[in-house]
């Protein structure tokens, strides 16, 4: 008899025990697993809010489930404000998605907030502990029965600086399993609604979209990303001179100037581009610059340049307007320049001049500065944006047949004189394209605005200037122009207040 109560008890224990094996054994992948893996499985990372929960009606669900009832936060939401949180949390109010809410109630109460919709649920619910079971036995049923595809549908497509960007919408009457975009897991809403992005190269890029649902069907689309090549060339952009930035000088009653500019010349077609241009903005800077007396300051234009009027602007103008030993003559000169065939002699190319009659129609350097110095001035400064290679600012020959490059030998100046040169005598004088200037002038004006004076003294003397227009014009030549400078170095041309 006493057998035979062992064994009925042992078989009522067998079947008491049953179900809880049964139990375990169905939710022993979520037991096992540390609360960190847990968490790996129940979230995933977007851009907007930081980790999110997965949604707790697709593959990874369940460990959902397990990390609320082992009261884990995952830090989720560690992006999203607090208005966020209680948006998502009303608009999902209305919804028989259950789990959706209690996310939402779980995260307002973590963060101690109000929300306009006053809080019903709790996780502590009888919902909560009778769900589990009940759902999973419905959905096996409605998943063995499925033959409805889920729908992937784009609604947004663009390349912005170079980052691909879509938008989409997906849905199922059972529920979405997974969203993948080339293989990645891929964030979505509760409506369905996901974002992605991505870097687009040059090339294009296609992405593969692919969303299933829980019971295993699903839907494809290919997306293509193209970007616009615009093949805009990188251009380099110069600052417009400014002679009226605000580092004043003195007016200097003594000083003058005589500007000469020639682009146009009349016996040869090859211009002197921008020199026209370079000799009206030059004037405004001798006067705002090194303070000469606006009615002091003679300008001679393209036509108005000619043989005759440089050598009576010197002869007669200077001569009468030069107080002895007391002014400052300042000559800047931007045009053609060319040397004798032998190298000996520098000319300087007035409107009317011919190359092939240099001698006859041309002023002879030397000459110029000879009738310059007999005008007994305290000094002279003198700015010449010309070569002497017989090659024009744009590289044509002003001469046919001739050598493209002539040797020029190397020439003295007077005692008292100064001479910013724009290149070597076998060099060419070249534009500045982007400045529409010469590129010595260009240089030569941005540097007497300040940027020179690298003591911060106030002062810029010939030798500053020189190296702030030699060291620009070389980097912009790419070593093929470099601007010289004969006399004092040391003398003072720009003083400002």
């Amino acid at each position: 008899m006493k057998y035979i109560i062992k064994k009925f008890n042992l078989f009522f224990f067998l079947i008491f025990l049953s179900p809880l094996i049964c139990i375990h054994t169905l939710y022993s992948s979520e037991f096992s697993k540390s609360d960190a893996e847990i968490c790996k499985l129940a979230t995933s990372k977007t851009s907007s809010y930081g980790n999110v929960w997965v949604a707790v009606d697709g593959e990874y669900g369940k460990y959902v489930k397990e990390a609320f009832l082992r009261g884990l936060y995952c830090k989720t939401y560690l992006k999203a404000t607090d208005k966020n949180i209680c948006s998502m949390y009303i608009n999902s109010s209305d919804r028989s998605n259950k789990f959706e809410i209690l996310k939402w109630e779980r995260e307002i109460k973590k963060r101690n907030i109000k929300c306009k919709k006053k809080i019903t649920n709790s996780y502590e619910s009888e919902f909560w502990k009778k769900n589990l079971n009940l759902e999973k036995k419905e959905e096996k049923f409605k998943i063995t029965t499925d033959k409805e595809q889920p729908s992937l549908i784009i609604k947004f497509k663009t390349v912005k600086n170079k980052v691909g960007i879509i938008r989409g919408l997906v849905s199922d009457n059972l529920g979405i399993e997974k969203l993948l975009i080339d293989n990645e897991s891929i964030f979505f809403d509760s409506h369905g609604k996901f974002e992605y992005s991505t870097f687009v190269p040059l090339s294009g890029l296609e992405l593969s979209i692919i969303v299933i649902d829980k019971s295993g069907l699903e839907t494809s689309k290919q997306v293509t990303f193209l970007r616009k090549n615009t093949n805009t060339e990188t251009k380099l952009k110069f600052k417009k001179l400014n002679p009226l930035n605000n580092k004043k000088v003195s007016i200097k009653n003594n000083a003058l100037a005589l500007i000469v500019g020639i682009e146009g010349y009349k016996n040869t077609n090859g211009d002197a581009l921008y020199a026209d241009r370079d000799a009206v903005l030059f004037k405004d800077f001798a006067s705002e610059k090194l303070g000469v007396p606006e009615n002091k300051i003679r300008i001679l234009l393209n036509d108005k340049a000619t043989e005759q009027e440089i050598l009576l602007s010197v002869k007669e103008w200077l001569r009468r307007s030069v107080m002895t030993n007391k002014s400052d003559v300042f000559v800047f000169f931007a045009g053609h320049g060319l040397a004798s065939q032998d190298g000996k002699n520098m000319y300087l190319l007035p409107h009317d001049g011919s190359p092939r009659l240099l001698e006859k129609t041309a002023i002879l350097r030397n000459e110029l500065f000879k009738d310059i110095k007999q005008s007994n001035p305290r000094s002279v400064t003198v700015f010449l944006d010309t070569c002497y290679s017989g090659v024009t600012r744009n590289e044509e020959m002003l001469i046919a047949g001739r050598p493209i490059v002539i040797k020029v030998k190397k020439q003295t100046i007077p005692d008292n004189f100064i001479l910013l040169s724009a290149a070597s005598n076998e060099q060419i004088s070249r534009p500045l394209e982007e400045a529409k200037h010469g590129m010595f002038s260009y240089f030569l004006m941005k540097g007497m605005e300040g940027f020179a004076d690298t003591n911060n003294d106030n002062k810029i003397t010939a030798l500053e200037l020189h190296e702030y227009v030699r060291e620009n014009v070389i980097q912009q030549s790419s070593g093929l122009q470099t601007p010289e400078l004969q006399g004092d170095g040391k003398t003072v041309l720009v003083q400002f207040n």
